[in-house]
């Protein structure tokens, strides 16, 4: 989600438009199949495969694709050094105190991050940039050459869940980082919880699940109040329970 971060600080995208492009080349393929050999999710390219921003934020973002990441990273044009000393530069910047990224995808083990991180990092992609928002509700998009591939968001679409992305590896289990909308009369709230390290067969489920778990037990500490500027929506719970967006 870093990736995305900065790639959309460089080259934002409105409406229709389908940002940068680029053409796939040789070392694209090259790190494509090393990210194969070692069953990481991935979408298909090929050599001289043009594609662009708006295309890659989709696999990225539904389909969890670390290749196309790759690719999102070189549209900006930085070396993969000078792209992962800005992705912890931007860290700093939005607050994320006990993260710390080595590569482009967050695959490595010497990527690390905390939950509290990641909400802060969540919560400013889904209101700062509307493209993540449009494309974190979809179920299901076509890629090139890959052809159309499925969220690994648990629940999306139920559940007032309305994205945003999860993950997994070995080391880190699964992880979900959720955002739920809540409706309180003719109010809706985005509310967003992340989980991380869940370990069963069924890792990416189990993550999903108590995701909503940890909501519906938060979901009481919301409510609408009377004041003195008219009906409000409140936080009536703990105030250790809340992140403060920086943008």
């Amino acid at each position: 989600m870093m990736t995305v971060w900065i790639a959309l600080q460089q080259f934002p995208i409105s409406g229709s438009n389908r940002g940068a492009c680029e053409t796939v080349n040789a070392h694209d393929v090259a790190l494509y199949q090393q990210d194969v050999a070692q069953e990481q999710s991935v979408a298909k390219i090929v050599l001289g495969q043009f594609i662009c921003e708006r295309t890659l934020l989709r696999g990225i973002i539904v389909h969890s694709a670390g290749d196309y990441a790759q690719l999102l990273a070189r549209l900006t044009r930085r070396s993969t050094p000078a792209f992962v000393r800005l992705m912890n530069s931007e860290a700093k910047k939005l607050g994320m105190q006990h993260t710390h990224y080595v590569d482009e995808t967050g695959i490595s083990s010497g990527d690390v991050s905390t939950a509290h991180d990641q909400v802060i990092l969540t919560e400013n992609l889904m209101m700062s940039e509307p493209i993540i928002r449009s494309i974190a509700v979809l179920k299901q998009v076509w890629l090139p050459v890959e052809g159309v591939v499925g969220t690994y968001t648990p629940d999306l679409g139920r559940n007032g869940v309305v994205g945003v992305k999860s993950g997994y590896t070995e080391a880190a289990g699964g992880c979900d980082a959720m955002a739920i909308d809540l409706r309180l009369n003719h109010t809706t709230l985005t509310t967003y919880i992340v989980v991380l390290g869940q370990q069963s067969s069924s890792a990416l489920a189990l993550s999903g699940q108590v995701a909503l778990s940890l909501y519906y037990s938060l979901r009481p500490s919301i409510a609408r109040e009377v004041t003195p500027t008219g009906i409000a929506i409140q936080w009536i719970g703990s105030s250790s329970d809340l992140v403060t967006p920086t943008t």
